[in-house]
């Protein structure tokens, strides 16, 4: 009775107990930028005379999405850029050099011609996606999730640069701190996953003072409930966070989460860039209920120096998706044979932090 109580005390579940899984209490493997096709030649030539920092940081790409998850990856990252009245992004100087250089990139000028929001990850430099709209991201993702309908839940982090980088000549973005451009986005994600396609703060939320209360007494869905389904949250900047959830105490009615100070009403998932320096504070949010996202690996740095130092104490956090540019099945231009799994091969677990004892856990 007292270990039961001490682990309860913890946050952590016995995985022979009768008290059902939580959509909370698995780790996956997840990968970033998922969208990221690969550069043009003549493109990172002109990178590495130029910015050859910037050019080494580039040089990975991703299978299209259901690809990846087909190879078990359970989170994506989707860049968004606002485009309402179309055709912002539809001729990048990156597209302009490829051409003079006889590439064919593939890229689909009359789909960035129509309003709407954008993928990418830099303007005319790293410009090409596997899916060039967010509507086109979502509706693979849907349609793969449909075939699969045990799947475990898919996180979606939705990321915006939405700032000046200040290169010259790169296109600068529209700024998302604006309601009008938000709720279009909302209504976007809505018009791809409507109903319970989504989960969303409202369900998570229930009737608890607010989402932050929910999470940290067990308001996330059960894993049951929850397969099947996709859930999104919002990585932006500070001013972009607070004009999402003005009018919208812990983000009611709205599609998606977002990140918060852990403090604050809306706070229930939160992204960590590096799981080494932000260990202990990764452990302290599992262990209270939060989702946390973290990375194994940046800027092909870990990956060129087959270093598993940051994939080792991401396992280790807890965090519930841990996230690579190098899952298995990924390309690896640079031939590097650096691979992220969790132990065995596995893309998905249960989360040792939460359940522990024997436990199995289909993807």
């Amino acid at each position: 009775m007292l270990r039961a109580f001490l682990l309860a005390a913890l946050g952590v579940v016995s995985a022979g107990a009768a008290t059902p899984r939580m959509m909370n209490d698995v780790q996956v493997v997840g990968s970033h930028n998922s969208f990221k096709n690969r550069i043009p030649t003549a493109v990172m030539a002109k990178l590495r005379a130029t910015e050859p920092k910037l050019a080494e940081a580039l040089d990975y790409y991703h299978l299209p999405l259901s690809r990846q998850l087909d190879k078990g990856v359970r989170q994506l990252e989707i860049d968004i850029f606002a485009d309402p009245d179309g055709g912002r992004y539809a001729a990048p100087k990156g597209e302009a050099w490829a051409r003079a250089a006889g590439e064919r990139t593939g890229f689909d000028p009359a789909a960035m011609a129509m309003p709407g929001f954008k993928v990418l990850h830099i303007p005319d430099v790293d410009y090409l996606s596997t899916c060039a709209t967010l509507v086109r991201c979502l509706r693979e993702v849907d349609r793969w999730s449909r075939a699969h309908p045990k799947h475990l839940p898919i996180m979606i982090t939705i990321n915006a640069a939405d700032l000046s980088s200040g290169r010259p000549g790169i296109t600068v973005p529209l700024p998302l701190d604006d309601k009008h451009l938000l709720d279009a986005l909302d209504a976007e994600i809505r018009t791809v996953l409507p109903g319970r396609r989504l989960i969303i703060p409202d369900e998570v939320r229930g009737t608890s003072a607010s989402l932050r209360d929910a999470v940290r007494r067990g308001g996330w869905p059960t894993l049951a409930a929850a397969r099947g389904r996709i859930y999104i949250a919002l990585d932006v900047r500070d001013a972009v966070s607070n004009v999402y959830r003005d009018g919208h105490p812990s983000l009611a009615g709205r599609a998606m989460f977002g990140w918060y100070p852990e403090d604050q009403p809306e706070a229930a998932i939160q992204i960590v860039q590096d799981p080494v320096a932000g260990g202990d504070t990764i452990r302290r949010w599992v262990r209270e209920g939060m989702i946390v996202r973290t990375r194994t690996d940046a800027n092909t740095v870990e990956a060129r120096g087959n270093d598993h130092t940051k994939k080792r104490a991401a396992l280790a956090s807890g965090a519930q998706a841990v996230s690579t540019d190098y899952y298995p099945g990924a390309p690896d231009p640079l031939g590097l044979k650096f691979v992220v799994t969790l132990p065995g091969g596995a893309m998905a677990r249960c989360n040792p932090l939460r359940l522990i004892g024997a436990c199995r856990l289909t993807s």
